[in-house]
């Protein structure tokens, strides 16, 4: 097993967010990646909607099997069960790789504010993440100057963005084994409490 996806993007599942991205942000990202990369980037989406059918080992395996993680971040987005356990998850990979240190600058985690940045975690305020809230339109057409100013932020960002990428760790086979185990564990947990801080993730 070794990594299957460049880039796994991490939302608030509901059928409006993900049409955004099928129709605006995964394009643009796409072609402006692939300009620094020199190749298309992988990108795997979920796109089940929150409604607890997200298969925990199709999930797992996606999330352990990707270089790195770009959260879609809303006010609401830790109140989802799978976004608190994908952040979670790369994070602690970029604790146990080492990673953001002088020797090894580049992380993981690509934070992408689409709604309320000021309810980020303070705890995770060291992480470079940027702004896209007035781009955030369900309704928004393809040639508007919503969907220009995307597309200058995401050229911006595509060069730090693949340097993300190119700079990821090497593949340890126990990510998407801890992600699966997390997952089916979040899975049977849905009855519990809502999760409204960044949750401790180590391997098993």
């Amino acid at each position: 097993m070794s990594y299957t996806h460049d880039i796994f993007i991490s939302y608030r599942r509901n059928p409006e967010t993900l049409a955004w991205i099928r129709q605006h942000f995964l394009p643009l990202l796409t072609l402006r990646v692939d300009m620094e990369l020199g190749r298309a980037p992988t990108v795997f989406i979920d796109e089940q909607v929150e409604t607890g059918t997200s298969w925990p080992q199709s999930l797992g395996t996606a999330l352990g099997c990707s270089r790195t993680l770009i959260a879609l971040w809303t006010g609401n987005y830790l109140s989802s069960v799978w976004c608190s356990t994908e952040l979670s998850h790369m994070v602690a990979r970029e604790q146990e790789a080492q990673l953001r240190t002088a020797q090894r600058p580049h992380g993981v985690v690509i934070p992408a504010f689409i709604h309320d940045g000021n309810r980020f975690p303070a705890e995770l305020s060291y992480m470079q993440r940027f702004e896209i809230q007035q781009c955030f339109n369900v309704r928004m057409a393809s040639n508007s100057p919503r969907a220009e100013e995307l597309d200058a932020v995401l050229t911006a960002q595509a060069p730090a963005i693949a340097a993300c990428i190119e700079h990821a760790p090497a593949f340890r086979k126990s990510w998407p084994q801890a992600a699966i185990a997390k997952m089916y564990q979040k899975f049977h947990e849905r009855a519990g409490p809502v999760q409204t801080t960044v949750p401790r993730f180590t391997a098993p």
